[in-house]
């Protein structure tokens, strides 16, 4: 039987040339919405166990490592464009909520 496996990095992009007090500021504020993204994920892992693929998720430096494991290739593929929308959706938020701010 086959197994199919895929590993998703997904980061924050920082300004290296913009200065010291502002990029301190910008990198916590990253940090609460990567935080926020990763919550989704994990509440998503959590409340629906039965995927017949295996998922975690790492938070790591400014990133989550999302991996994704299974046998089934319909299922794999299903549940990994699954979080991947999630991801986006969790972005997108995020991004509507900085510009209110």
């Amino acid at each position: 039987m086959e197994s199919y496996r895929a590993k998703i990095h997904i980061y924050f992009k920082f300004n290296q040339s913009i200065n010291s007090d502002f990029l301190k500021e910008h990198r916590e504020r990253a940090e609460k919405q990567l935080n926020s993204a990763y919550i989704a994920l994990q509440g998503d892992i959590q409340s629906t166990p039965d995927f017949d693929t295996k998922v975690t998720t790492l938070i790591e430096d400014n990133g989550i490592i999302l991996n994704v494991s299974g046998n089934n290739i319909s299922k794999f593929r299903a549940t990994l464009l699954s979080f991947l929308r999630l991801v986006d959706l969790s972005f997108s938020v995020i991004q509507i909520d900085n510009q209110n701010d």
